[in-house]
């Protein structure tokens, strides 16, 4: 009767908590840093050469492995010296560029590390003089944000961080909190498994982190891993990159960790290790989780305080529920096992150790989904920001995939501890390690995601929707809304819904918020939803100002924003 009260006071509770986020909503975080404007502008025509060419991005980027040549119409780099960092201005890349440039088309190729550790890359083109050089036609920019899957080894990386974690932060809950602490005679099986796993664990979180020097450094580099060991580029890394900074922060937290676990494992060899000794391996390794939150998309979304500890929140919880799971199947049976029944008289005699552990592990997995349920909407809101991006990015995509694998998960638990409950029935060994074997699953897909750009930019299709003070509406709908050929349609409505037979026109002037690309005019005549096809020259924040002219030259003007996302 008390479990069910509580997993009641649990479900209304993560269902008030996620219907708050719902309305609450995060702001969105920018998948990558992007490009505000450049000096020289894209296309622009200069009269004269230009001494330094400079690109202005929307946030601060890494002081490693940015790199910026201007080429010149002959195929020559034209730079005088190297690109660097205004370190009056961390989010502005320069670089001085030769004294009287011949006229010609010139192309900008820049490449930095964005403050999330993924690297992006692009072009900018300008002109000097007024020579026709390409029959007129506008060269557009371009922006590679990496939006591909992550390769391989990225995902082994941080999967085994992942895993050795999960194995360890297990096997203490296990100790501290599922297992009965009825006395310290304990078998010795049970001691040999648990000091297996714990050791596992910790030589697979401590290849997680260490390895993860040498493939950011390839991965912000762009030559793979021939170039991942090069002392050069990993000082680079240590000194020029946030990774680098914490990075040398979870050396530090390692080498605690490793020594707290050789004392742990010490105390371990004649009696059960106490809660002290757990509690300090629980503190280090949730430690080592916290820094992972400051290097990953977290760390770049607005507001950074809460983004990151809700993403802390969301990865401990996991990896302590998955751990548990893990426990309950590795080290459960031989606690459970009749001599160990012995040692640990049932108290009273229906129940049994077993059923007892499961019992608490129940309570801890209520407390854990409730964690996962809020922490899990609020990332989702913040870095899935429509019901189009969900379906229609590698992103959204891959975490529907997560949130049905977690959906077994908890059915599969949830049938292990029914069927527990029955007079008779032992704890499903197959039940609960096919859940165990799920959740490693979605160890990987959350290692995927966690290299994966963010769906913030690809919105989708989009409604601009706005009520003047007359009661006029006024509806905007941009398809597919993406870099490239993009379908307008405009409709304006009176007070009471009907469409409005006075307009005479209505005039759309988009400017890049992020660029200077000019004025793309767009023009309906009347107040039909007629559909105007016309190029979107760059994704991003795009200004949109509005103005209805109507038969008796009353006019409406106003401005909105439009988010254009990369197809």
């Amino acid at each position: 009767m008390r479990l069910n009260i509580l997993f009641r006071k649990w479900t209304v509770f993560a269902a008030a908590a996620c219907a708050a986020l719902l309305i609450l909503a995060p702001a969105s975080a920018s998948a990558h840093a992007y490009v505000v404007s450049s000096q020289p502008a894209a296309n622009e025509t200069l009269d004269t050469s230009p001494a330094t060419f400079e690109i202005e991005f929307n946030e601060p980027i890494e002081a490693g492995f940015h790199k910026l040549e201007v080429i010149g119409p002959n195929g020559n780099i034209v730079n005088d010296g190297g690109a660097g960092i205004d370190p009056r201005q961390p989010s502005r890349l320069t670089a001085s560029l030769q004294p009287n440039l011949p006229e010609g088309l010139y192309t900008a190729k820049w490449n930095v590390v964005s403050g999330d550790g993924h690297a992006i890359s692009g072009t900018i083109p300008f002109q000097i003089g007024r020579g026709d050089t390409n029959n007129g036609l506008p060269i557009h920019p371009t922006t590679d944000s990496g939006n591909s899957f992550p390769g391989w080894s990225l995902v082994l990386v941080r999967w085994l961080f992942y895993g050795g974690m999960a194995g360890y932060l297990g096997t203490v809950v296990f100790h501290a909190w599922l297992l009965p602490r009825l006395d310290n005679a304990w078998p010795e099986r049970l001691k040999r498994r648990s000091r297996a796993v714990l050791l596992a664990g910790l030589i697979a979180a401590f290849a997680g982190i260490l390895l993860s020097l040498p493939q950011q450094t390839a991965n912000d580099a762009g030559g793979g891993w021939r170039e991942a060991f090069d002392p050069e580029l990993w000082r680079q890394t240590l000194v020029y990159t946030t990774f680098g900074e914490i990075w040398k922060i979870q050396l530090l937290l390692l080498g605690g960790w490793l020594l707290w676990t050789v004392f742990l494992l010490r105390t371990s060899r004649i009696t059960r290790p106490r809660l002290l000794s757990l509690a300090g391996g629980l503190v280090f390794g949730l430690g080592l989780l916290l820094s992972k939150a400051f290097i990953g998309h977290a760390a770049t979304a607005e507001p950074c305080g809460l983004a990151i500890t809700m993403d802390f929140l969301h990865l401990a919880a996991s990896l302590i529920w998955l751990g548990g799971v893990g426990a309950l199947a590795i080290l459960l049976p031989v606690a459970a096992s009749p001599a160990a029944e012995k040692a640990h008289p049932s108290e009273p005699p229906q129940l049994p150790l077993a059923w007892r552990t499961v019992r608490r592990f129940s309570l801890l997995a209520f407390l854990m989904v409730a964690i996962l349920l809020v922490s899990g909407v609020y990332g989702s809101l913040l870095h899935v920001p429509t019901l189009y991006s969900f379906t229609h990015t590698a992103y959204g995509r891959v975490l529907i995939v997560k949130i049905a694998l977690t959906l077994i998960c908890l059915l599969l638990g949830a049938w292990s501890f029914l069927r527990g409950r029955r007079a008779g029935k032992p704890l499903s060994a197959a039940g609960v390690w096919t859940e165990f074997g799920t959740g490693l699953v979605v160890l990987v897909l959350a290692a995927v995601l966690a290299n994966l750009p963010t769906a913030s930019a690809s919105p989708g299709p989009v409604t601009l929707t706005k009520q003047l003070d007359d009661g006029t509406t006024v509806m905007i709908r941009i398809a597919p809304n993406a870099l490239g050929t993009n379908t307008f349609q405009v409709s304006v409505d009176g007070p009471e819904g009907q469409p409005r037979t006075d307009v005479e026109q209505v005039t759309l002037q988009l400017t890049s918020k992020e660029m200077d690309m000019g004025t793309t005019e767009i023009v309906f005549p009347g107040s039909s939803p007629t559909e105007v096809r016309e190029l979107i020259t760059m994704g991003g924040r795009w200004n949109v100002h509005v103005h209805i002219l109507t038969k008796s030259l009353n006019s409406y003007d106003y401005d909105t924003e439009l988010s254009v996302g990369t197809p």
